[in-house]
This record gives structure tokens, C-alpha cells and sequence, in this order.
């Protein structure tokens, strides 16, 4: 089972969703330096270097948001970024960010829509 774990998976979503993805997966490497958590951090900041090299930035920037973009993780970088999405939901809705709350629903769907 552990090799189905590094196996790479590609996804394709919109720019915009994958923007989100990094920004969540951002606050937790930012949490995780403040807490010592040196696991988190490490797979947090692979992912989101994953992503800097593939999304097709446009004369250095990001790319139009509703853009859609193809962006290869392995499975188990997947599974972090869900759990991560799915954690966050909760936290949005509380806060009344309705807006982040559903991107991170959106970037929920893409992911699991893999079965993954």
C-alpha cells in the first residue's frame, strides 16, 4: 500500500483552486515552523515547490485564475493537501469566509474526484 502512496497523480483545475491549495498548504508550513514540526513542514513546502514548477506562470506571474493548469503530486501529497482543505472548511465557516470556505470545498472535489 505504501508504494500506492508515492505514486504521482495529475490533476487539472482551474488556476484558482490550486492558488488556494497553496495558500492552505502555506499557513500549515507556517504553523508547522512556529511548532517545531518538521515532517509537516518538509511535506508542505514540497508540495507547494511541486506547484511552483508546474504552473505556467505568464511573464512571471500567476496565471489567469480561471486558467486550467495540470499540476502532478504524488498520492500521498494529494491525501495532505485533502486533509488539509478538509480541516480548513470547518475554520472558514466559523469565521463567516464563506468565500474561502468554498474554494476550499472545490479544491476538496478535485482532489477526491481522483479517489484518492
Amino acid at each position: 500500500m505504501d508504494g500506492l502512496l508515492d505514486e504521482p497523480v495529475t490533476l487539472q483545475m482551474s488556476a484558482r483552486i490550486w492558488a488556494g491549495i497553496d495558500a492552505g498548504v502555506d499557513n500549515v508550513v507556517a504553523l508547522a515552523a512556529q511548532n517545531g514540526d518538521e515532517q509537516v513542514m518538509h511535506i508542505g513546502q514540497t508540495i507547494r515547490q511541486a506547484g511552483w514548477d508546474q504552473v505556467p506562470w505568464v511573464n512571471g506571474d500567476w496565471p489567469p485564475m480561471n486558467q486550467i493548469i495540470a499540476i502532478r503530486l504524488t498520492r500521498a501529497q494529494w491525501r495532505f493537501a485533502a486533509d488539509e482543505a478538509r480541516k480548513s472548511i470547518a475554520v472558514c465557516e466559523a469565521l463567516h469566509d464563506d468565500e474561502s470556505a468554498q474554494l476550499n470545498r472545490d479544491a476538496l472535489a478535485v482532489i477526491e474526484a481522483a479517489a484518492l
